[in-house]
């Protein structure tokens, strides 16, 4: 559930306990919150070790990118709807403990799938593509793109050749066609509210989108924006839509692949930005789906989130391959591991030669 959904009494219900209990066992909710999250933690620790044991038959077999990028998919596939609780708790309540166990777990599974030397690669890409894959849109069609993803990742690791893309297109196509946008109230300062918001959401979470936050940052009174969106659903619908036009579809694409660097000065950008912690972008994809995770309103929008057109990625990847311009799926995989790497950075609790390291080596296969 929405965390903001989550109170005493529903709690209690729950549990089919005593309201005094809480405070009998825990002291206070952040204190029960903790203790779930641990709770959590233990049991993602258990799932990960007994997906361990069953691959590890595989450790030593000579298997096909196809091979290992399916298995990397179904790992993903398993965590994100077979232990989809966990998974969200996981994404909800990231700490130092979590990032570790996930690292852990990733390089163990690398290794034995014949990927040992692309370890931070793909702990990365698995940190970013599960979070994507959270996103339920069309189960099926969400597999298969999953699939198409992960296959990608392996064939370009091991022979840093592109795949033939087919899913993605047909995917994109579709959850454009089915997304809502969203409908305002006919007013002309609608579009400039939603923008409000859509800063908000990106500066300070899900939480920081209120009704009188976006008039102070609009401009306007808080009865025009009431006005205007009524509930405070179609709010974040709004500032989720604004947010996701402005950084997927903002900007000239043709005159951002007019700047070019060096692959090894992209590679330097690159790492200044995301372990620096000063790159809005990924904060927002992370705002934007932690937001549509769960509820009904946003369906159309996950798929549309999933199937994002990418410039910046696209040409920062371009940047990297030396002038190669790279395929949609390749700008997923990349993105994927910037996101996992930006994860690191936020989450683990690794000095900062280490997080360079491990950075330098996840991001190193996209530099030619």
């Amino acid at each position: 559930m929405p965390a903001d959904a989550i109170s005493v009494r529903l709690v209690v219900q729950k549990a089919a306990a005593a309201q005094s209990s809480i405070h009998y066992h825990f002291g206070d909710m952040e204190r029960l919150y903790l203790a779930a999250a641990g709770t959590a933690l233990r049991e993602g620790q258990a799932w990960m070790e007994a997906q361990l044991m069953r691959l590890g038959a595989l450790a030593g077999e000579p298997l096909s990118a196809e091979l290992q990028g399916s298995l990397i998919a179904s790992t993903i596939a398993d965590w994100t709807a077979g232990q989809r609780r966990l998974a969200m708790a996981w994404r909800h309540a990231p700490d130092a403990e979590w990032q570790a166990a996930w690292d852990g777990f990733w390089r163990r599974l690398a290794t034995i799938l014949g990927l040992g030397e692309h370890a931070d690669c793909i702990a990365c890409f698995a940190a970013g593509e599960a979070a994507r894959h959270l996103l339920v849109w069309n189960p099926l069609l969400d597999r298969a793109l999953l699939e198409e993803t992960a296959a990608t990742l392996t064939l370009w690791l091991s022979e840093q050749r592109r795949g033939t893309e087919r899913v993605r297109p047909t995917y994109r196509t579709l959850a454009q066609r089915g997304y809502n946008v969203p409908v305002l109230h006919l007013d002309g300062s609608a579009p400039g509210i939603a923008d409000a918001a859509a800063g908000l959401l990106a500066d300070k979470g899900h939480a920081g989108v209120t009704f009188r936050a976006v008039a102070n940052q609009a401009g306007v009174t808080l009865g025009k924006v009431i006005h205007v969106f009524g509930t405070k659903s179609a709010l974040l619908h709004a500032a989720l839509h604004s947010l996701y036009a402005r950084e997927a579809l903002g900007g000239d694409p043709d005159q951002l692949l007019v700047r070019t660097f060096a692959p090894e000065a992209m590679l330097e950008r690159l790492l200044e930005a995301v372990i620096g912690r000063h790159q809005p972008v990924l904060t927002a994809y992370d705002e934007i789906e932690r937001a549509i995770y769960n509820g009904d309103d946003y369906v159309s929008l996950r798929g549309l989130v999933r199937a994002m057109e990418d410039p910046s990625g696209t040409w920062a990847l371009q940047q990297m391959l030396g002038g190669m311009r790279p395929d949609a799926s390749l700008v997923a995989v990349f993105s994927a591991v910037i996101r996992g790497v930006g994860y690191r950075a936020v989450h683990g609790r690794l000095d900062e030669d280490e997080l360079q390291s491990g950075a330098r080596m996840a991001l190193r296969p996209f530099l030619l």
